[in-house]
């Protein structure tokens, strides 16, 4: 059966069925590809909370994002993840675009989506970000208050200040301070823009250094989730490269410091008691309104929770226990 949904392109070539479903929507008129995941006990006359799982920063639906949408579909809620526009089957072009405003409206169209699913209810859809999904999802949910929750897991959130923080995996090719390295960065972006207004040329950066490249614990860590085969990272539709023409959008905001904007919408950061990257978590929990908790899951590093059972299951237990909780009140 194939549905099309008020010209919106939203399709599902398949009946919809418990378990992984491929579906596609669109978000500013760009064909977006995901994965539904549908609950075992998935069935027309039931109602059922959703969370929309967004992927790291040019992550896919394949990676991480999946093994949590799959995970917390078997815990009873309709998940989607996806790839955001440029990135892995969706469409899009130039392709790698780390865009954090166009991130962010794809996310709001994939609420938009999980809406018009048959079961959904639609008072009660959630949001879950992953590593700079968490900023992308936070961000979005201030715009968006279809969002009744958000919770994280190993976030990135403040996008400003991971460019000046020195957590920039082009480090090693920056010179100066902070404020001096952050320049650096967005007139790479201009001057990639401007090369590719004038000649159509598609100036690509690496994402993710090369295993072996020492440029540090947690480049290194990211190497190994995203180039080491046996980790599950590697897909024939993932690359890390990125188009340097949105190296000044990607660090577009800090979302944290509009955390109060959520209005009081409740709030769960889950992040490794090993992570590298908990400040940021640590810092949009502090200045989160109301409900609101930091998780830290014992002995578990930033990429221990994208695919190590031992802790990835631990972080579904939170995450359950959050959803159920905050998802029922509406």
């Amino acid at each position: 059966m194939q549905t099309f949904l008020k010209d919106f392109g939203i399709t599902y070539k398949n009946q919809l069925k418990p378990g992984k479903n491929k579906i596609s929507f669109l978000s500013e008129n760009t064909r977006i590809a995901g994965h539904l995941f549908l609950p075992p006990s998935y069935s027309n006359d039931k109602t059922f909370p959703a969370i929309v799982v967004v992927t790291p920063a040019s992550g896919i639906k394949e990676q991480t994002a999946g093994i949590y949408a799959k995970k917390m579909a078997k815990q009873g809620y309709i998940t989607l993840a996806f790839d955001h526009r440029t990135y892995g089957e969706s469409g899009g072009t130039p392709r790698g675009m780390e865009n954090a405003p166009m991130k962010v409206e794809d996310i709001k169209n994939a609420i938009s989506f999980i809406g018009t699913v048959p079961s959904v209810n639609k008072m009660q859809i959630a949001a879950l970000g992953i590593c700079s999904g968490a900023g992308y999802s936070i961000q979005s949910a201030i715009f968006d208050q279809r969002i009744k929750a958000v919770a994280t897991v190993s976030g990135f959130v403040d996008f400003i200040d991971y460019g000046l923080g020195e957590a920039t995996q082009y480090l090693d090719k920056l010179e100066g301070n902070p404020i001096e390295q952050f320049q650096q960065q967005i007139a790479w972006g201009n001057e990639a823009r401007q090369i590719y207004y004038e000649t159509g040329e598609v100036l690509l950066i690496d994402g993710i250094p090369p295993i072996g490249a020492q440029m540090g614990t947690f480049w290194d860590r990211a190497a190994d989730y995203y180039r080491n085969p046996e980790r599950g990272g590697q897909f024939s539709t993932y690359s890390p490269m990125r188009a340097a023409m949105s190296l000044d959008s990607r660090y577009a905001f800090n979302p944290s410091e509009q955390m109060k904007l959520m209005a009081n919408r409740p709030f769960l950061a889950i992040v490794g008691a090993q992570a590298l990257s908990a400040y940021f978590s640590e810092v949009a929990v502090k200045r989160a309104k109301g409900d609101k908790e930091l998780v830290r899951i014992p002995n578990a590093t930033h990429f221990d929770l994208y695919d190590q059972e031992i802790y990835v299951n631990q972080a579904i237990e939170k995450l359950n226990q959050f959803y159920s909780r905050v998802l029922l009140l509406h």
